[in-house]
């Protein structure tokens, strides 16, 4: 005769609920986390007791020597002066709740897991605020317009209301100080900034013969794909990516 079990697996009622429902892999699913590049070439110092952090800058040079004779003494300077800035910190918080009973039996996972959410979410906040922060209560923004960051005085035009020339991109470089376009020594250190959008937009710039400027495996002129005028290219997705008329869509 055919022989039924009392207790089976396909029945909840009949022993089922003994068996887990669902198995989760150790894996967790998440879109890419954006990068954060910034803050790597940034000069960090820490402020551990004082309001505020001050910086001596020159701001006037001297200005005495001249041609003269054997024995006259050109005119003592009076340019020369001092003065500073001063950065105050701002607070950035943030908080998440997590049960220890959560954390006793996700035997660290989300320990884990919460840590580094954290550390992304701050490092992005950051991140916008160095490019585009108002300077009230955070970061003043490397694209935000300023007499105590980047003057407009120093704008370079794209030469077109929604895209770049290839003639901007180079006066934006010669804009530049040729200590600044070094690639070794003190002043040295010069990389451009876009959106993907604003590569996308300079990959695509086309000679009288329709030939691509940039090409593949080559850069702009004859350099590396990562180069653009023999100056690296970095790449952000909190830089700004509308390209009209007055806005800023790339940094050098």
């Amino acid at each position: 005769p055919e022989e039924f079990a009392a207790l089976r697996s396909d029945d909840s009622d009949q022993a089922g609920y003994l068996l887990a429902s669902e198995q989760f892999s150790s894996e967790l699913l998440k879109a890419v986390d954006d990068e954060v590049l910034i803050r790597q070439y940034a000069n960090i110092t820490t402020v551990p007791e004082a309001d505020s952090l001050g910086i001596k800058k020159r701001t006037a040079k001297a200005n005495t020597f001249d041609w003269s004779s054997e024995l006259a003494v050109s005119t003592e300077d009076s340019t020369l002066a001092y003065g500073k800035k001063v950065l105050t910190p701002h607070h950035l918080t943030g908080a998440i709740k997590v049960s220890r009973d959560l954390i006793r039996r996700s035997a660290g996972l989300a320990e884990t897991e919460v840590r580094y959410e954290l550390a992304r979410d701050a490092g992005e906040k950051m991140e916008q605020a160095y490019l585009t922060g108002t300077g009230n209560q955070r970061p003043l923004g490397v694209f935000t317009a300023s007499s105590d960051g980047i003057s407009t005085g120093r704008d370079v035009l794209t030469g077109s209301a929604t895209n770049f020339t290839a003639d901007s991109l180079i006066a934006a470089k010669y804009t530049l100080k040729q200590q600044y376009r070094r690639k070794a020594g003190s002043r040295s250190g010069a990389r451009w900034l876009f959106h993907r959008d604003g590569i996308s937009k300079i990959a695509q710039l086309k000679d009288s013969q329709n030939q691509y400027l940039l090409r593949p495996g080559r850069g702009l002129l004859d350099e590396d794909s990562d180069m653009l005028l023999d100056i690296p290219v970095d790449e952000s997705e909190f830089a700004p990516n509308t390209f009209t008329t007055g806005l800023y869509v790339g940094l050098l």
